[in-house]
Formats: C-alpha cells, sequence, structure tokens
C-alpha cells in the first residue's frame, strides 16, 4: 500500500491540515470524517459544503452524549445548522464515547492522533498515517458504515427544531471557544 505519515506541529507545518484540505477538494465520490472533537475552521467548513455541492457523499462522524468533553462538543454543534443547509450528512454516535480521528476520502484514508479541528491543527504535536489504497479504503467504509448504524443522524428541519436550552449552550460554549481562540492568538504574536 502506498502511504506516508503527515504531522503537524504547533505555529508550524501544517501537513495534515494541507493534505486534508486537498483531499477534500479533490474528492469524486465521498468524504467522510470522524473526529472526537469537532470545532471546525471557517475553512474546513467551506470546502466540506463545497465538497457536497460537488455532489460528493460528505458525512460528518461527531460524537453523541458520551463525550469526555461537552462543552467543546456544544461549541461545534453550533456549527451543525449551516452544514446541514449545505447538504453536509451529521451523524451523532450513541454507544460510547467516540474516540476515532479517521478521514476517507474515495480511496484515500487518514487515521493518527489529530482530531482535524482547529485546536489540534494549530497547538498540538499531531501524526497521522495516511494511506491510499483501494482494499484498505474498503476496510475503513465498512468500519464508518457500522458507525453511522449505530448513530443518529441531524436533519436539518429537526435541527432548526431543536430546544431554547440546546441553542443556549452551542452560544455559551461558543463564546468560549472564541475567547480561548483570542487569547491563542495573543499568545502567538
Amino acid at each position: 500500500m502506498r502511504g506516508r505519515v503527515a504531522t503537524a506541529s504547533p505555529l508550524r507545518a501544517q501537513d495534515i491540515r494541507r493534505s486534508l484540505f486537498r483531499r477534500v477538494r479533490d474528492a469524486k465520490q465521498r468524504v467522510w470524517l470522524a473526529t472526537a472533537y469537532f470545532v471546525p475552521s471557517r475553512k474546513l467548513r467551506r470546502v466540506l459544503a463545497d465538497a457536497d455541492r460537488r455532489g460528493v457523499d460528505v458525512r460528518l462522524l461527531l460524537p453523541g452524549a458520551h463525550t469526555d468533553h461537552p462543552g467543546v462538543r456544544h461549541a461545534g454543534r453550533r456549527f451543525y445548522e449551516d452544514l446541514l443547509r449545505a447538504g453536509v450528512r451529521i451523524f451523532e454516535y450513541q454507544p460510547r464515547f467516540l474516540h476515532a480521528k479517521t478521514v476517507l476520502c474515495d480511496d484515500w484514508v487518514s487515521i493518527g492522533s489529530s482530531n482535524l479541528d482547529r485546536w489540534n491543527l494549530r497547538w498540538n504535536l499531531e501524526a497521522n498515517q495516511e494511506v491510499e489504497d483501494a482494499a484498505f479504503a474498503q476496510a475503513a467504509q465498512s468500519m464508518f458504515e457500522e458507525d453511522f448504524r449505530q448513530s443518529v443522524e441531524c436533519g436539518y428541519e429537526d435541527w432548526r427544531r431543536r430546544p431554547w436550552y440546546a441553542r443556549w449552550r452551542e452560544r455559551w460554549w461558543g463564546r468560549v471557544d472564541m475567547w480561548l481562540e483570542s487569547l491563542g492568538r495573543r499568545k502567538a504574536r
């Protein structure tokens, strides 16, 4: 199998991010992404929505209620509505804590330590194994499909009707996220 290790390190080379964006932009059939913490950058949200507009099957496998960082989950959920409106399918994993960090773009798979969110890609030392192989991609597809079956899919109309307290939590944790992001930018200067 063809493969390589992609890395990301604080404030330096962001090979994982570049590789992910390139693969999502080039995808023809599918972009399936599983991550334990989903606080995506504007650019990641845009490339996912663009892929969907091109007819690519874009799915996110994200944590359900079983998570070790509920605030991060709520901060990330504030992005669901725009992604759902764009056609991205979002599944929340139910049985237990989701700790997978996997991307499947056509026959390319990335598995590793990176949650592929702006925090991990900016501040953490991360490494992902990338493999381009149809048989390996088929195995990853089977894993995803089993996890999708054990998940609840978020629908756009249902999402818009969620209760006020869910919206409030998303706004609250979204503000905490933005505050932490601003602190991080100041520290980097």
